[in-house]
């Protein structure tokens, strides 16, 4: 066998090896078999698994002497970490005397995580990890409070508000049972069946294509956690179809990018980052939905509008009937597709389970629908299992390093105290300004997302950024919010802009101009933040004249500017029109409960964009009468 099988077949034992740990310990198998272990001794041995996996996709050992070296690590990796779940109890205690031993296999830990975070996701959250502990022991004069260098490591490797807290709790019980339930729709053809559903119903509309392309990259990105996986999944099918219909290359990448991407802001799954924000925020989990529910609405309406708008510009039409399957045969050819998203939902707001609970019910109803029934003249058999497993626990490796860094994060902050200081400089900087204090966080939240996934973005700004917001007076729905929609732009945001680059890669066009055109395709997700931030109710909380005047207000907005930036109404707008159309749109944006000016701004925006709406298309009737009559 060569290396690089070795190599590979590791990979996938310890993957799926993780995957069945995370089931055991959601489905609490362990104590039906009477053994008992503390939270902590769980994680650790799913960080064990995960780690050890870890070592031989950050090394990619390609010769016998690098793979001999790389399974070594993995195996002290293994012994180290299962030394610590088998006797957590004690060594926990342990600590507190600081013995060598103990220090260096905590420093091994903390080491191990770091390096792993560094090979397969990048530098900075490294950095910005060291950069804590760097303060922790060496802070005093700055004023933070000093600790030894070796409460350092032990205190970040052991304690249960570090490495083994909250976040890898979440990756591990939470994030795991959904990435599965994404993989098992992949093998499925679930992935295929949305997509050709999709095509079926919006195809034969204007710019059908990337219609049908919003529509499928929207539903499955809600669920995969994952807006690069998206873009790979979806964007095979759906960019080189946007191509052929008319758009341009970098045009098709960037509307699956965004696409993809604001999968993961769409309830009622939103990439899992929901159920981790309420239970971060300790909330219902119903709360999370509608707070994010208008929204995402919202940036979905002016994706669309946009790409309806560039499609008339540039003549592009649906597909024709032969190019796409007719609805009822695509829709019954899938429809057993449907079960495990009922299952899920049911189990999520009828029996009001645990979100892993009904990520479990989603899958077993997968697996069993999808062994009977036949897509694509193929059923799930045990090697399709097996292959969705073992993707789940690859998938899983590089999260499970992010999130454990993660909470050496969280610990640092809480072991120097940092976090209230944090808030207080990040405000101090902002010079009692708002809209500054915002901008400050929003552009951190993208530096700090850039690469990283879904639930691993928001876990690490909920713990560095939304501390800041809330300090200065914001709610904590809308700061968490708030980070959440700028740490997942980082996915459309040049420089980094991986969703972006994705989709450019398979649409053979440039990556750069690719981005740029996702970041007008999603200008709504860098504006729509800054006014919830200040109105509830474009989160639908709020007295209801005012929740319903944020929607109609909202969407007036959306449809004028989005209008403005495609360069195209009824016909082709001219600079002076786009300009009034952009005006007429912002201030139908501006929150209308803050006041008499923005309600009168509400009144004057909705004034001119029906006057603009009316002129447009009276120009376009007059066109067309003066052509019919020229011929």
């Amino acid at each position: 066998m060569t290396p690089e099988r070795t190599r590979d077949a590791a990979i996938g034992s310890l993957s799926a090896l993780l995957v069945i740990a995370s089931l055991a310990f959601v489905t609490d198998l362990p104590r039906r078999f009477g053994v008992v272990l503390f939270t902590e001794q769980q994680l650790a041995i799913a960080l064990a698994l995960a780690a050890a996996a870890g070592v031989f996709l950050a090394l990619n050992p390609k010769r016998v002497a690098s793979l001999v070296a790389a399974a070594l690590l993995a195996v002290v990796t293994l012994v180290v970490l299962g030394m610590i779940a088998a006797d957590y109890p004690t060594l926990s205690i342990k600590a507190a005397m600081r013995p060598t031993d103990l220090v260096v296999i905590a420093t091994f830990i903390v080491a191990l995580v770091l390096f792993l975070v560094w090979r397969l996701i990048g530098l900075p959250l490294v950095l910005l990890v060291l950069l804590f502990v760097g303060l922790a022991i060496y802070g005093g004069p700055l004023g933070v409070p000093e600790t030894t260098p070796a409460r350092v490591p032990l205190y970040l490797a052991l304690d249960a508000n570090a490495l083994l807290g909250l976040p890898l709790r979440v990756a591990i019980e939470v994030v795991i049972p959904f990435v599965l339930f994404g993989e098992l729709l992949r093998v499925t053809g679930g992935g295929e069946f949305l997509t050709r559903l999709a095509v079926a119903a919006f195809g034969g509309y204007r710019g059908g294509a990337a219609k049908a392309a919003i529509g499928a990259s929207a539903v499955f990105g809600t669920v995969s956690g994952n807006a690069v996986s998206n873009v790979v999944g979806t964007g095979v099918v759906t960019i080189p179809l946007i191509k052929r219909t008319g758009f341009t290359g970098p045009q098709a990448a960037a509307i699956e990018a965004v696409a993809s991407t604001g999968g993961q802001l769409l309830p009622p799954v939103m990439g899992a980052a929901a159920f981790v924000m309420a239970d971060l925020l300790r909330v219902p989990y119903t709360d999370i939905l509608i707070a994010a529910a208008l929204p995402a609405l919202l940036y979905f309406a002016a994706v669309t509008i946009q790409v309806d708008r560039l499609a008339a510009k540039r003549g592009i039409r649906g597909l024709a009937a032969a190019e796409r399957p007719r609805i009822d045969r695509a829709a019954l050819a899938g429809a057993h597709f449907a079960l495990p998203f009922i299952a899920m939902f049911g189990a999520l707001f009828a029996f009001e389970t645990r979100p892993q609970y009904a990520a479990l019910a989603a899958s077993a109803v997968l697996i069993v629908v999808a062994a009977v029934v036949r897509f694509d003249g193929r059923r799930l058999g045990l090697s399709g299992i097996l292959d969705a497993v073992i993707a789940t626990g690859r998938a899983s490796v590089p999260l499970v390093a992010i999130v454990a860094a993660a909470g050496l994060l969280i610990g640092l902050i809480s072991l120097t105290g940092l976090g209230f200081s944090l808030a207080l400089d990040v405000i101090r900087m902002a010079d009692g300004s708002s809209i500054v204090l915002l901008a400050l966080v929003a552009l951190c939240a993208i530096v700090f997302g850039m690469g990283m996934p879904t639930v691993a973005v928001y876990v690490v700004l909920a713990t560095v950024l939304a501390p800041a917001l809330v300090k200065a007076g914001f709610g904590e729905m809308q700061a968490h919010l708030f980070i959440f929609y700028f740490g997942m732009m980082s996915m459309l945001t040049p420089p980094v802009a991986l969703a972006s680059i994705t989709a450019a890669r398979i649409a053979e066009a440039d990556p750069w101009v690719s981005s740029f055109v996702a970041v007008r395709l999603a200008w709504v997700a860098y504006l729509v933040p800054f006014l919830f931030a200040f109105s509830t109710p474009l989160l639908l909380d709020g007295p209801v004249p005012l929740v319903v005047a944020a929607v109609v207000t909202g969407f007036g907005g959306i449809l004028a500017v989005s209008m403005a930036l495609a360069g195209y109404g009824a016909r082709p707008l001219g600079l002076l029109m786009r300009l009034a159309f952009a005006a007429a749109g912002l201030m139908l944006l501006v929150p209308f409960g803050l006041g008499t000016v923005p309600a009168a701004l509400n009144i004057l925006g909705a004034a001119l964009l029906l006057a603009l709406l009316g002129r447009d298309s009276l120009a376009r009737l007059l066109r067309s009468t003066t052509l019919t009559r020229l011929q």
